[in-house]
Formats: C-alpha cells, sequence, structure tokens
C-alpha cells in the first residue's frame, strides 16, 4: 500500500519538474502532469503487482520504462497545447525508471514483492 502512495505522489512531482526543466516537455496546465501521473502510478502498481519477483527484477523496469514511455507520449496528445518530444519522452521515463529501480530494490529486498502463490 506505500508502494502506491509513494507512486501518486512522486511520479506527478517528476512530470511538473520535466515539464519546468527539460525543452521537450511541455504541460501548460498543473492538472495534465497530475493525472499522467496519477495514470502512470496506478499502472506501474498493476505492473509490479503482476510481473515484479526477484528474477525478473531487470525485466520488470524495461517493460517499465517502455510503458512510462507510451503513456507519456500519447497522453500528450489528449491535452490541449501540451506536448512532448521523443527526447523528452526518452529523458522522463528515464528518471521514472530511475526511481522505480530503487523502489523495485526496495520492494524485493523488503519482502513485500510478489510472491509465488503456494498450493
Amino acid at each position: 500500500m506505500l508502494n502506491i502512495i509513494l507512486k501518486i505522489i512522486v511520479v506527478p512531482i517528476v512530470l511538473i519538474l520535466a515539464s519546468n526543466l527539460l525543452p521537450g516537455v511541455y504541460f501548460p496546465y498543473l492538472y495534465q502532469p497530475i493525472v499522467t501521473g496519477v495514470v502512470l502510478a496506478i499502472v506501474g502498481h498493476l505492473l509490479e503487482w503482476a510481473l515484479l519477483k526477484k528474477g525478473a527484477f531487470w525485466v520488470t523496469l524495461g517493460i517499465d520504462f517502455v510503458i512510462s514511455a507510451i503513456f507519456l507520449y500519447t497522453f500528450a496528445y489528449f491535452y490541449q497545447d501540451a506536448y512532448i518530444t521523443v527526447w523528452g519522452t526518452v529523458l522522463t521515463s528515464a528518471v521514472l525508471t530511475a526511481i522505480e529501480f530503487l523502489v523495485h530494490l526496495w520492494l524485493i529486498g523488503s519482502g513485500r514483492a510478489r510472491k509465488e502463490p503456494s498450493i
């Protein structure tokens, strides 16, 4: 539960910072990176729940990067006056994936990552 709360806070903050600091990322209205960030946080949490386990660490990170990039690039077209370049998408997704790297290490190290069901 702590993981999803952390993501819902951190991912929108990263998108707001990216919009203000990176030339290829622009969300003119504050709600745009917040909504996009919350959706990405929920999708990322579901992805971790479905895939994250000790042997799938790097695969899960790779999928996180790809999903983040697809969502970011796609969502920008649904918002009025927002845009994101391919380079802006790659940089922002890389920052999000670096954060996910730390979260995944914590989840696996603490034993909170999904376990194989016991029958």
